[in-house]
Parts: structure tokens; C-alpha cells; sequence
């Protein structure tokens, strides 16, 4: 049976150091292993393309694993599995130390049977998912969705932010190649850091140039959910939270779930918002048990609730 999406980008060895000084890990974790595992629980056939070495922690891919996600496109001969600290500031934002980082992923590295998908997300930590590679998929022709916190947002090593970071006419062209752009509110003052714009005006960039649906995620302000022809707000859903990691990968994943159910991005936002509800609610990195089924998340939408025009 084929798949329904693939997801690109590295996995991570992690360990989580909040702004408390409590630590976790080492655990599963990056947006390429959160998404899949999200999505595979939501009852979508997904692949995962990645790279990991023999130096991985026994067990730490069990979770992709427990949740049915197809390994096949994981290349186990890897010199290194990217490794890393991620800290959280009292302001809520974040730092990734990488301590260690596996290879670029090349289209080499996607397995024929994956290429017959009708979704890629590519989500790369830290550019490992070069344009080259980007632009070969694209030719594909399938829905595809991207994450810009690995191309200069809140997830890229901060020590060579400065060289890996593209030309305003690479951003451009990487941003064109995608049907649904996603950044976080954090994502999007550190890829425009240049231009200061507002969120609303980044949402609105992303649709300018070429996406069909541009989204920038807020925490507990929503998210901005943006087409040619319509501009909403997405309100936030209230709940318990605990542990914001891997908010952001659980909404896209609810988004790219029902969206490849619907075609509809305004019902694919709103199921997005309790998908990731759901896994906030709860901590430990990335593992199936985290991670809701599709009744759960359903569950969580309150009645009658809409996106509100901007």
C-alpha cells in the first residue's frame, strides 16, 4: 500500500533544558520525527526521510516505530545522528546546540516507492534539505508543505546562521517551489529580521510569492492562515499546557492530515489548532503516546468554532 505523505528533514537526538533547569532526554525529537509520528497516529500512511548513525541511543527510533511510520527512506549509514541540546529562555524562546549533525539529504536519498506520495513536508533543522534538493521534488508535482524554522528560523545552529543563511532570491525561490509555507511567529522575525515585518505582512509575503497557503503559527495568540483570495485568524484552542515542543510540527501535521482529506484550509487549520493542543498537553519528546489519534483530536475542537476574517 502506498503512502500518503512524506516527511524530510533530520531526526534528533535531543535533550530538552527547560527555563526551569528541568532536563529531559535524551529523547526523539525535530520536526521531520514530530510530524510523521503525528501524522501516522492521525491514520496517515507516512514515510520519513532522514539520516541517522550507528552512534544513535538504542530505541530512540521506536516511537516513529509504535506509530506505523514506513522507515524505509532512513539511511542507517550516516557518520552521525544529529545530536543537540534545545533550551528554553524564561521568555519562552529557544536555542539549538548542535553537538553533532548528520549529512545533506539529496534526492538520492528518497526511496522510489516514496516518490509516488501525493504530500512532501520538508522540515529540515538546519538546511540539510538544500534548494537543489527542494526543486527536485517540486518536479514531482505533489502537494508540498515546508517549515522555514530550518532555513534561517528558530531551529538552524546559531554559529553558522550567518553563512548558511540564503539570498533574498534563494528565500524567494524556495518559497515559490511550495504549495503551504509555515513558519512560527519566532521563524518569521528571524527570516525577516532584515525587513521587521509584522505577522500578518509575512503570512501575506509568503502567498505574494507563490505559495498557495501561507501560515505563521503564535502559541497562544493562534495562527494566521492566509490565501489568494482569503485572510484569516485562527483563535487558539484553551487547555492544560505543559511542554510547547513540538507544537508547532504537531500543528502542521493536523493541517497536512486533513487537508489531504478536504482540500480545505480553513477546516484543515482548526483541526491543526487541536492536534496541537493535544500533544502540548503532554511532554516527553517524541512517542506515539503523546501524540492524539483522530477522535481525540476532534474531540477537542469547541462547537461552532470559526477562523475569524483579518
Amino acid at each position: 500500500m502506498g503512502l500518503d505523505l512524506v516527511t524530510v528533514g533530520h531526526v534528533l537526538c535531543e535533550t530538552i533544558v527547560f527555563a526551569d533547569g528541568r532536563r529531559d532526554g535524551p529523547v526523539l525529537g525535530s520536526p521531520a520525527a514530530y510530524s510523521a509520528t503525528v501524522a501516522a497516529r492521525l491514520g496517515v500512511r507516512t514515510g520519513i526521510v532522514t539520516k541517522v548513525g550507528e552512534d544513535a541511543p538504542s530505541g530512540l527510533l521506536q516511537p516513529l516505530k509504535d506509530a506505523d511510520v514506513d522507515l524505509r527512506g532512513i539511511d542507517f549509514g550516516s557518520a552521525v545522528t544529529t545530536t543537540n541540546q534545545l533550551i528554553y529562555s524564561p521568555d519562552g524562546t529557544k536555542e539549538l546546540k548542535y553537538l553533532k549533525q548528520a549529512g545533506a539529504i539529496t534526492p538520492g536519498d528518497i526511496p522510489h516507492e516514496f516518490r509516488q506520495a501525493p504530500a512532501f513536508h520538508i522540515c529540515p533543522l538546519d538546511y540539510e534539505v538544500p534548494l537543489d534538493t527542494v526543486l527536485w521534488i517540486r518536479k514531482l508535482d505533489r502537494i508540498t508543505s515546508v517549515d522555514l524554522g530550518g532555513y534561517g528560523g528558530a531551529h538552524v545552529c546559531r554559529a553558522t546562521a550567518a553563512q548558511k543563511k540564503f539570498s533574498l532570491n534563494d528565500l524567494r525561490t524556495l518559497i515559490s517551489c511550495f504549495d503551504i509555507v509555515k513558519a512560527s511567529d519566532e521563524d518569521a522575525r528571524l527570516v525577516f529580521a532584515d525587513d521587521r515585518l509584522r505577522e500578518e505582512e509575512v503570512a501575506q509575503r509568503f502567498v505574494d510569492w507563490g505559495a498557495r497557503i501561507g501560515i505563521v503559527t503564535m502559541g497562544s495568540r493562534g495562527s494566521l492562515v492566509f490565501t489568494r483570495e482569503e485572510r484569516y485568524c485562527v483563535p487558539p484552542i484553551a487547555g492544560h499546557v505543559i511542554d510547547v515542543t513540538g507544537g508547532g510540527d504537531s500543528y502542521i501535521a493536523g493541517f497536512l492530515a486533513e487537508y489531504l482529506r478536504t482540500i480545505n484550509p480553513w477546516q484543515s487549520s482548526i483541526f491543526a489548532s487541536a492536534v496541537a493542543l493535544c500533544v502540548i498537553e503532554k511532554t516527553g519528546g517524541v512517542s506515539a503516546s503523546r501524540m492524539p489519534s483522530d477522535e481525540e483530536a476532534r474531540a477537542r475542537i469547541p462547537i461552532g468554532m470559526v477562523p475569524q476574517l483579518v
